[in-house]
């Protein structure tokens, strides 16, 4: 009785002691990096800093509760609120997968090596619509533990990590909890009253939670927002701007040109007179349901393809070996609805999204080892598989990290320079990931105002939407004579000069630039062709 009582308090401590370990290891040995500028641009809210005039718990991409939780947060020798939360998260999941899967009876060595395998490089690179997923995952672990072993502590805990999930991001959450129906303990769980009950208050909390998120979205300050976004959505998401172009009549009936597509393609919402919801939304009815022709199929199968990317190969490869070593007729569900979901994703024009199927694949890959009898005679063999698999996966992690390091310290020092003005971000020329690390930007760069050009423009509290009530946004002072500075492509610049040229009669100048190692900031100004050009004179260079 003693060592059964003994049980749960070891795989606890020594689940929090090694995910502990790993999380702390990890960050003094590397620098943690974002993997994509969406959580950089979820901190700039939360704080209100770069492309936010100021902050707001109204994160965008993940609920509102949330949004309050990392910003009651305090900043911790340089590290902001939202990277806490994040780390906090990550240790969580660590430690709810090792509780989890030791007290199934998977041993130790299977234990550690899946904590490698599943959370190192979430841990070097960061992103919270992996997190979301890894929450859910941790979750189902632990309502295996209280369907064998009736621990409402392990209840408890999987509800509460569910919950996160669904704030954190609840796509992912939707996505992940539809693959992982198969697995979950549903008859055992059912059957009693307090998981009955459990159950019964997270749905409501999930319920509260959306409702409260969508009512702070109203209001007239989120009009313009509003109004545009779903209409945007089918330009910038899902490919409608091409489907345009080859029908010029609709074009030509709505007095769009085909540049205006491309602009508001590559996220141009500065010009009411293009980004018109009105007007997109015409233009759109006419063209009907977008056509899921070859290149639908073609998304498809690049979403197949795309599990073989070296970042997420040995997941994929470990998920299944362990399928063909202990196959149940769940985890083959479980497969199945993965494979119909990616599918599905890239022919509705969202192909080899990884950061989408890390967690699916987590999930795959832990799944074996929630059954009673999972790899008992095999159980050293399948801890040198996922040991195996955790080697060559964090081994690439690390070198990916080092890399990445490097380069970003170079891209700091080149960016000491950046301007005290707004500046305009179109596209992906900001190195946001190399300029805000996880663990804490310099202080230069926490001043930095980014005007950005994307999902944020409308929204109240950008520097973009606090620069158009000035009148200083883009429309306005391309007609300055101090002109805008701007931070894009060659690409972007000939959208704009074409812009100019239809829309304000005038020619793109160029008044000045500055180099920032690879990057050139660039002040442009739309002249007006009768005028003499100011770049009849070479353009003036600021010297970093």
């Amino acid at each position: 009785m003693a060592d059964r009582q003994a049980m749960p308090r070891f795989s606890l401590a020594f689940a929090l002691s090694s995910s502990a370990v790993l999380l702390l290891l990890l960050c003094a040995l590397f620098t943690p990096a974002w993997e994509t500028n969406d959580d950089v641009g979820m901190s700039m809210i939360a704080h209100g800093y770069g492309m936010a005039a100021q902050s707001s718990p109204k994160l965008m991409f993940s609920n509102i509760l949330w949004g309050y939780f990392v910003g009651a947060l305090p900043t911790v020798g340089g590290v902001l609120g939202y990277s806490l939360a994040t780390l906090a998260v990550l240790f969580a999941v660590g430690a709810a997968i090792f509780y989890g899967m030791h007290r199934l009876g998977a041993g130790a060595p299977a234990c550690l090596a899946m904590l490698a395998l599943v959370m190192i490089r979430p841990i070097l690179f960061p992103q919270f619509t992996v997190n979301a997923g890894l929450l859910l995952v941790a979750a189902l672990v632990c309502w295996h533990v209280y369907a064998r072993h009736n621990s409402p502590l392990a209840l408890g805990a999987g509800c509460v990590l569910a919950f996160l999930s669904y704030l954190v991001r609840s796509h992912e959450f939707l996505l992940v909890f539809l693959v992982a129906l198969p697995l979950i303990p549903w008859q055992p769980l059912w059957r009693k009253p307090v998981a009955r009950g459990t159950f019964a208050l997270l749905i409501g909390a999930i319920a509260i939670s959306a409702i409260f998120d969508a009512g702070n979205y109203q209001g007239k300050e989120w009009e313009p927002f509003n109004q545009l976004n779903p209409a945007r959505a089918a330009f910038t998401d899902f490919g409608a701007g091409e489907e345009l172009k080859q029908h010029p009549d609709i074009l030509k009936r709505h007095g769009f040109s085909v540049n205006d597509v491309d602009l508001v393609s590559t996220w141009f919402f500065v010009d009411t007179r293009i980004a018109d919801p009105k007007l997109l939304r015409s233009m759109l009815g006419e063209l009907g349901i977008l056509p899921a022709g070859s290149n639908s199929w073609a998304n498809a199968w690049l979403s197949l393809k795309s599990l073989w990317h070296p970042d997420i190969r040995p997941l994929l490869a470990i998920a299944l070996i362990l399928a063909l070593l202990r196959p149940s007729y769940g985890i083959a569900a479980s497969w199945l609805l993965f494979l119909a979901a990616i599918i599905i994703m890239g022919v509705l024009g969202r192909p080899g999204i990884l950061r989408v199927y890390v967690p699916l694949l987590s999930l795959l890959a832990v799944a074996p080892f929630l059954s009673e009898k999972a790899f008992r005679p095999l159980r050293p063999l399948a801890a040198l598989l996922v040991a195996t698999a955790a080697a060559i996966s964090a081994s690439a992690a690390t070198e990916n990290s080092k890399n990445f390091e490097l380069a970003a310290i170079e891209t700091r020092r080149e960016f000491t320079a950046f301007p005290a003005e707004p500046v305009v971000i179109w596209g992906d020329s900001f190195p946001f990931e190399r300029i805000y690390p996880v663990l804490g930007a310099s202080p230069a760069a926490m001043t930095y105002r980014l005007y950005g050009l994307g999902v944020f423009t409308w929204s109240p509290f950008s520097v973009a939407f606090a620069e158009q009530k000035r009148q200083r946004g883009v429309v306005d002072r391309l007609r300055q004579s101090a002109g805008m500075p701007f931070l894009a492509t060659e690409e972007r610049y000939e959208y704009l000069k074409k812009y100019c040229d239809e829309h304000h009669d005038g020619s793109l100048r160029e008044i000045s630039e500055l180099t920032l190692g690879q990057q050139r900031i660039s002040w442009r100004r739309c002249s007006e062709k009768i005028s003499v050009p100011l770049s009849d004179s070479p353009p003036q260079k600021h010297e970093n």
